[in-house]
C-alpha cells in the first residue's frame, strides 16, 4: 500500500523557498490511507505506517464515515479516469484533537487532502484541485511564494488555519515540492498539554 511522503519542516537550514505554492489547512488529527482497485473497489484500509480494519482501537472510527463522504464519488473519479487503482490519503480528526490524540466521545470528520493513482506518484496541487473539484478537501488558503517570512506570518497567526498551520504543495507527480509550518498558538498547546519532552517531540514530528 502506497505510503505517504514525510513533509519537511519550515525551519533552520532545511527551509527551501517555493515559489508559487499552493497553500492548504494543515488539520490535527491521523493519517488514514484507503485504497480502490477497478477489480475489488475499496478493499484496504491503513494508517500512515500499518494497515487496520474495524477492529482498530485507534482508527476503526474513519471506516464508517468514508463511504458516507467519499467513497462513491471518489470511485466516480477514478472511473472516469480510467485508473486501474487508486490510494487515497486522509485526515482523521476531532474538532478539539491535539498532537494527533482524540478526544474520548468527540465526533470525528475525516478530510481528503492527497491522491495518487495505481503506479503513480501523488498528483501535485494544481491538477489535484481540478480532479477532485466538487469532492470535500482540506481547505485551500490560496497561493504564494514560500519564503521564510510567510511562515513567520504563518507562526504569528497571521494565515486563517483551523489551528495547525500549513501545508505549501508545488509542482507535478514527480517533481512535487511540499513543506509545512505551524502556528504558535499551536505550539503552545501542546507544551501546555503534553509537557516539553513529549511535547517537542510532537512539534518536530
Amino acid at each position: 500500500m502506497k505510503p505517504y511522503p514525510s513533509i519537511p519542516r519550515a525551519v533552520g537550514q532545511s527551509f527551501f523557498e517555493i515559489p508559487n505554492a499552493y497553500l492548504f489547512d494543515k488539520l490535527d488529527g491521523r493519517n488514514v490511507r484507503v485504497e480502490w482497485t477497478k477489480k475489488q473497489q475499496w478493499h484496504k484500509w491503513g494508517s500512515r505506517h500499518r494497515l487496520f480494519d474495524a477492529t482498530d482501537a485507534e482508527f476503526a472510527p474513519a471506516i464508517p464515515l468514508f463511504p458516507q463522504i467519499y467513497a462513491e464519488p471518489l470511485a466516480r473519479i477514478a472511473t472516469k479516469n480510467r485508473w486501474q487503482g487508486l490510494t487515497v490519503f486522509l485526515e482523521l480528526w476531532q474538532q478539539d484533537s491535539l498532537g494527533g490524540v482524540f478526544v474520548p466521545e468527540q465526533p470525528f470528520q475525516l478530510t481528503l487532502f492527497d491522491v495518487a493513482p495505481y503506479k503513480e506518484c501523488q498528483m501535485g496541487p494544481r491538477e489535484f484541485m481540478r480532479t477532485f473539484e466538487g469532492v470535500p478537501t482540506a481547505k485551500f488558503l490560496g497561493m504564494t511564494n514560500w519564503t521564510r517570512g510567510f511562515v513567520d506570518q504563518v507562526r504569528r497567526g497571521e494565515v486563517a488555519v483551523t489551528l495547525e498551520g500549513v501545508v505549501a504543495k508545488a509542482g507535478e507527480r514527480h517533481k512535487l515540492m511540499l513543506s509545512k509550518a505551524k502556528t504558535q498558538k499551536w505550539i503552545d498547546a501542546i507544551l501546555a498539554r503534553y509537557g516539553e519532552e513529549v511535547g517537542k517531540k510532537l512539534i518536530e514530528s
